[in-house]
């Protein structure tokens, strides 16, 4: 699962999560950069990875993870169950 938030046009931040026996893990975390808006790549600044801690430039400890950010994990994990009948079951 992923969120992505535009902060302007040249800054960006996204989370990416792991969902484990309906626990919502946090696996990466970036902020980035472009130099003008007529650039279309963005640069890390900053980057949380939890498998590849090589390409980190932060730790864990330091990843802007607030109650906002938890909520929106939640709500997009939501949006995924669905409520159906058996006979609606897919096979």
């Amino acid at each position: 699962m992923r969120i992505e938030k535009q902060i302007n046009e040249l800054e960006k931040e996204v989370w990416i999560f792991t969902i484990i026996n309906n626990n919502i893990y946090l696996n990466e975390y970036s902020y980035m950069t472009k130099n003008s808006k007529r650039h279309r790549t963005y640069t890390f600044i900053k980057k949380y990875d939890r498998l590849m801690k090589r390409d980190c430039s932060i730790q864990e400890s330091e990843v802007p993870f607030t109650d906002e950010i938890k909520q929106e994990a939640i709500n997009e994990y939501i949006k995924t169950i669905n409520c159906l009948k058996w006979s609606e079951r897919k096979y």
